[in-house]
């Protein structure tokens, strides 16, 4: 048995995988490197640092984090980018949009994205809108392009447009843990998704957060006082690096927020990897610009950000080049990239972190830490509390009472549960505790 599992690990350690000037090394599951409750502990450690700057990234995966009232699994309350994909092509009509939809997809399929999802087709869309002298493109006309563009974030408006169960879920927890802590500096949370879920869960828990728009009636877009940020620290900073279903642009370019858009409006909705050449007064490059400015904190008290990332595949290039840029131009940042799949499924993920030692990324099977990819160490079952953000799973040829390590915390939920453990916080709702 011996000799067997030095041979597993000799050629475990012979297996790798090189992207680029990067090697990252897969380690089989008899090479346990990284204890998960150390992990937690960290993240713990960041969240109750009233001094340190902490940010979340919240990607497309946290809405399939809203579960059940009972707790048990998720309802898919918003479909993740493939799934929108899906929905937005079934709900086009028209012979010519659904010939375009199709044309599109074909366009847009390449060895490298054998599968293209609505950011692909919009992005190749927006690309042919924008050919100035091209009255037609691979048999499609520009002019019909451009209403089918606004055809499919009308589309998109509609499917994200959901309000949160009336029950406590995950939003609920998360904006109930930001409005019963102090920190010297604010917190802030920045998401490509262009839902209203987050806003609506701030709002239920009388969160102050500010965005970028000021107003009362129609809120208009102000960058001066997103460049300035001098106002309170509990005050929430929210960026929405794509966009929302709330921001409308007027016909003299200026953007203003209002839902539900009036008829006939033009959503400013950014699901597209496209690079604008638009003024940078313009709320996607003042968001972007945001989160830039989140790892260039010149105070020195406050030079040791965290970051942490939930829901987020990090398939999108223009995010990663500008979160990366920032773990390498401050090293006393820090992110935690928080999984859902497991760490063979984190190829993209893994890659970044083999080359960032001051990206953490913790799948629920695995994690790279410090450079070095590995599964997590056995855990003594008996020792885990509820909401503590990791399991243990059973494991072959082990004592009954422990198992590999299993990190949670890449299901919005759980991260969510997580939250609610930290100093006492609770979301004011008695049945729904009982519930749980």
């Amino acid at each position: 048995m011996e000799q067997t599992v030095v041979t597993a690990k000799k050629t475990a350690r012979a297996a790798s995988t090189v992207t680029g000037a990067a090697q990252v090394v897969v380690r089989s599951d008899l090479e346990p490197l990284h204890d998960v409750r150390h992990q937690v502990r960290l993240i713990r450690e960041a969240l109750k640092s009233e001094k340190r700057r902490l940010g979340f990234f919240l990607g497309a995966g946290c809405p399939l984090g809203i579960y059940d009232k009972d707790g048990k699994a998720s309802i898919k309350h918003i479909p993740d980018v493939a799934g929108l994909t899906s929905a937005v092509g079934a709900a086009l009509d028209g012979k010519t949009d659904k010939e375009s939809w199709s044309k599109l997809i074909t366009d847009c399929t390449t060895d490298e994205v054998p599968i293209p999802n609505v950011e692909h087709i919009l992005t190749q869309l927006r690309t042919i809108c924008a050919l100035k002298g091209k009255k037609e493109v691979s048999g499609m006309s520009a002019d019909e392009l451009c209403k089918l563009e606004t055809k499919i974030c009308g589309e998109i408006a509609k499917i994200v447009g959901k309000s949160l169960p009336e029950y406590t879920n995950a939003y609920h927890r998360f904006a109930a843990w930001i409005s019963q802590i102090n920190r010297h500096s604010p917190i802030e949370i920045f998401t490509p998704n262009y839902d209203l879920l987050l806003e609506e869960a701030l709002e239920r828990y009388e969160v102050p957060f500010f965005d970028g728009f000021v107003g009362a009636r129609e809120p208009f877009f102000d960058i001066a006082a997103m460049e300035q940020d001098t106002m309170p620290a509990r005050w929430m900073r929210l960026w929405k690096l794509h966009g929302s279903i709330n921001w409308i642009k007027r016909t003299n370019d200026s953007v203003f927020r209002c839902h539900p858009a009036p008829p006939g409006q033009q959503l400013l909705i950014y699901p597209s990897h496209l690079k604008y050449e638009q003024s940078r007064r313009m709320p996607y490059l003042a968001m972007i610009d945001r989160l830039r400015a989140f790892f260039r904190e010149t105070d020195p008290e406050k030079t040791n950000p965290v970051l942490i990332v939930c829901g987020y595949s990090f398939a999108d290039d223009h995010l990663n080049e500008v979160l990366l840029d920032g773990l390498r131009g401050n090293r006393s940042a820090h992110c935690f990239a928080l999984m859902y799949p497991g760490l063979k499924d984190c190829e993209i993920a893994k890659v970044h972190a083999s080359k960032h030692s001051n990206l953490s990324v913790l799948a629920w099977d695995g994690a790279v830490i410090g450079n070095r990819c590995g599964s997590y160490k056995p855990i003594d079952r008996s020792t885990i509390a509820e909401g503590v953000g990791f399991d243990a799973a059973p494991a072959e040829k082990v004592e009954e009472s422990s198992g590999a390590g299993l990190c949670r915390l890449g299901d919005f939920h759980h991260f969510a549960l997580f939250l609610e453990t930290q100093y006492g916080v609770t979301t004011g709702d008695e049945k729904d505790t009982e519930a749980r």
